[in-house]
């Protein structure tokens, strides 16, 4: 039997993290091939210069989340991927490099005007060519 390829983005918040309880929930060990993911959103404004300072600590805060989850997931298959840039677009950009089977991540917690302009999930859920499931808080 060929194993699922499940993508996990993490934003680094515990609510993110039950991501990885719902998958634990959902599958065995030997069903599935992991990839923990999380995005460093670094925003540039106005040709404003980003120091390697910066780019190094998004990294090092990127793979302390994904370290933190790996710890959760021991036994099982899992690769993790840190990326810059906006959120959603790479999600969906490495779920379709990886061929993902299935997408687990949590509901937005976002309110108000920045729930109208659209969350992470919101975009991942409307343009995701495979299956989302979004885990309840």
């Amino acid at each position: 039997m060929e194993k699922k390829k499940v993508l996990v983005p993490l934003d680094g918040t515990d609510r993110s993290m039950h991501s990885i309880d719902w998958l634990k929930k959902l599958f065995e060990k030997e069903e599935i091939k992991v990839t923990l993911m999380n995005v460093a959103e670094i925003v540039i404004a106005n040709d404003m210069v980003i120091s390697n300072d910066t780019v190094t600590r998004a990294q090092k805060e990127s793979e302390d989340i994904l370290d933190t989850a790996l710890k959760k997931l021991e036994g099982y298959e899992v690769d993790k991927y840190c990326a810059f840039g906006y959120a959603a677009d790479e999600i969906l950009r490495k779920a379709k490099q990886e061929e993902s089977d299935i997408i687990i991540m949590t509901k937005s917690t976002k309110k108000g005007i920045a729930r109208m302009i659209g969350s992470v999930t919101t975009k991942v859920v409307k343009n995701a060519k495979t299956l989302v499931i979004i885990s309840p808080e």
